[in-house]
């Protein structure tokens, strides 16, 4: 049984997540930065794409989305830096029945902006954006760019078919980034997406005119 060290990030200083193969460690130091504190192994012989931490309205709380080839992917929170965590009893980031996905992968969790500090993004695999409005206690799947006409055109890139990137910027314009669709950007709060992808174009592919729209 592999046994965890444990931090205390005090106000001020520097916390580094760091997600591995094979388990999640946190790490701190002052703001010099000289010397470091190691947390972990966190979620020991599991598969760790997405780690944050969420200081808004008081809390001091780690994320952790977790791979096994048993379980499956599951979002795990820890209120005390990694001494316990939620260990849900079902996937609590799930596709809707009936909207053909399958969870494989959690790829971002992203907290809001403090101004909206209940607000969680979750980026996933296959492509696909979640929304939390109450803290990360229940995920609902953004439907504008879920039913997207470009995404089932999407392919996987060396990764997977993941959404790994996200971007809020202002009061309604989300950015995000999948491989392979590339750039998409909401200006209305997540109901509908466009395609940002300018002048991009992956050279050693087959085929001539100017670069697509999406897939590069």
């Amino acid at each position: 049984m592999v046994t965890a060290r444990h931090i205390k990030p005090r106000d001020g200083d520097i916390l580094v997540l760091l997600g591995t193969s094979k388990g999640a460690f946190a790490l701190r130091s002052d703001s010099a930065r000289k010397k470091w504190e190691l947390g972990g192994p966190y979620f020991p012989g599991h598969q760790i794409y997405a780690l944050a931490f969420d200081n808004r309205a008081g809390r001091r709380r780690l994320w952790a989305g977790a791979q096994s080839g048993h379980f499956g992917a599951v979002l795990s929170s820890s209120d005390d830096f990694g001494r316990t965590w939620t260990k849900p009893e079902k996937p609590n980031v799930r596709f809707p029945e009936g909207s053909g996905g399958a969870l494989k992968q959690i790829w971002q969790i992203l907290p809001g902006p403090a101004t909206e500090p209940d607000l969680l993004y979750c980026g996933v695999e296959p492509s696909a954006l979640f929304v939390s409005r109450d803290a990360g206690a229940s995920w609902e799947l953004n439907q504008g760019l879920w039913d997207h006409p470009h995404r089932a055109k999407w392919e996987p890139g060396g990764g997977g078919l993941c959404l790994h990137t996200i971007v809020p910027d202002g009061a309604n314009r989300l950015h995000i980034a999948c491989s392979t669709g590339g750039h998409y950007r909401s200006d209305d709060g997540g109901k509908s997406w466009n395609a940002r992808n300018k002048n991009i174009k992956t050279p050693f592919l087959p085929g001539d005119g100017p670069p697509p729209e999406f897939g590069q």
